[in-house]
């Protein structure tokens, strides 16, 4: 009776701390903000291709779509605006995984929670008794904040990625536009180039918001603000000044390569430096090492020695 009155009460207490982060939310809801809306029907675009290509390499990602369909729904009348906004600008500097929408997206995260919530409540339960299963209600919260590293992981291995490509993809762009070719016919060919690389899938978008007629300057900067990177944010800055002003952009793009060029030979020269520091503490241990294999029949001599002597 008191195991049962003990689970009672552990669930009231869950549905009312739901209830309460259900009004908190509806509280504090606001709409989106007008830049992202501005946007939105070429972002959908964007993500129709991303939810495509996971589908086609995914059979995880194609079984547990329709779940997470069905599960947008009561989110999206729910509302969740603070969750959707806490976790759409790593969505957008991860590259839109999966295709999702915001509201889908929140859905994995409830579903992550839902799983989180089992495994501790199975576990307190188990471990330390039923009287603790209250601690399951760390599970929902623990999901989002799972899912939202897991894409803040994901963004800083794409920010690597483009890195690393973006000094090539310059001389790339300044060998074509050196020839004569134009920026456009240019940038088509990194895109074909890199294909599902990070950097061809963002040009690709760029390209794909100047076909529909969008601006060029406004597509570059939307790239810009999308992945915030600082180099990008460079190159971004140089071609549209050299559009606005007349600049000639081979060049402003070759001393930009050989600035990130230059960026990373001292990047790498740093890490190597600083490399001596770390094995200097191994490379110590096993000289010590070496010293006793080699003096350890000498001290084991020495102190049979002086005991034979001290007898």
């Amino acid at each position: 009776m008191a195991m049962l009155l003990k689970l009672g009460a552990a669930g009231m207490f869950g549905v009312a701390v739901a209830m309460l982060t259900l009004v908190a939310y509806r509280l504090i809801q606001r709409k989106q903000e007008s830049i992202r809306s501005g946007v939105a029907g070429v972002i959908s675009m964007r993500r129709a291709d991303m939810r495509e290509q996971a589908l086609r390499d995914s059979l995880i990602f194609r079984f547990m779509l329709p779940f997470i369909a069905m599960l947008a729904g009561p989110v999206n009348r729910l509302g969740f605006e603070p969750v959707k906004e806490y976790l759409h600008d790593p969505y957008v500097k991860a590259g839109y995984p999966g295709g999702l929408d915001d509201d889908e997206l929140v859905a994995v995260g409830a579903m992550m929670g839902v799983v989180f919530t089992i495994l501790i409540g199975y576990t307190a339960a188990a471990l330390v008794g039923w009287g603790w299963v209250w601690l399951a209600l760390l599970g929902m919260p623990m999901g989002l904040l799972g899912l939202q590293a897991h894409l803040k992981t994901r963004a800083k291995e794409r920010e690597i990625e483009i890195l690393r490509a973006l000094p090539y993809m310059l001389d790339l762009l300044v060998l074509m536009l050196r020839s004569g070719t134009s920026l456009r016919i240019a940038l088509g060919r990194v895109v074909e180039d890199y294909g599902r690389h990070a950097i061809g899938v963002e040009f690709g978008q760029v390209l794909a918001e100047i076909d529909v007629g969008a601006p060029r300057p406004d597509s570059f900067r939307k790239m810009s603000d999308r992945l915030k990177i600082a180099d990008v944010t460079s190159l971004v800055d140089a071609i549209v000044q050299s559009e606005e002003l007349g600049w000639p952009l081979a060049e402003t793009l070759e001393r930009l390569a050989d600035r990130l060029n230059s960026e990373r030979l001292l990047m790498a020269q740093s890490k190597a430096g600083s490399a001596g520091v770390y094995v200097m503490l191994p490379s110590t241990l096993v000289l010590v090492a070496t010293m006793l294999i080699l003096f350890s029949p000498f001290l084991v001599r020495l102190l049979r020695s002086n005991g034979a002597w001290m007898e």
